[in-house]
């Protein structure tokens, strides 16, 4: 994927390489949440507390969260 530069490289090796870095770093968020409960970026570490709140079923709590993090992302 790096080997390629300008016209050689195309969508695919784009595509490819995108996938990779963001697997690793929702795998990182993940880690952080579930080690020290807290997320250790910002947008994806709090979507990961979302979905976390929603997969343990307490959908308020989830839903609250949600929303407040929209309300202060969008501030």
């Amino acid at each position: 994927m790096f080997r390629h530069k300008g016209k050689e490289r195309a969508y695919f090796h784009n595509l490819k390489l995108a996938s990779i870095l963001s697997c690793v770093a929702e795998l990182v968020n993940i880690t952080g949440v579930l080690s020290v409960n807290n997320p250790t970026t910002n947008i994806t570490g709090h979507f990961a507390i979302f979905s976390e709140q929603l997969f343990l079923r307490n959908y308020k709590n989830g839903i609250y969260f949600g929303y407040a993090n929209k309300k202060s992302s969008t501030s």
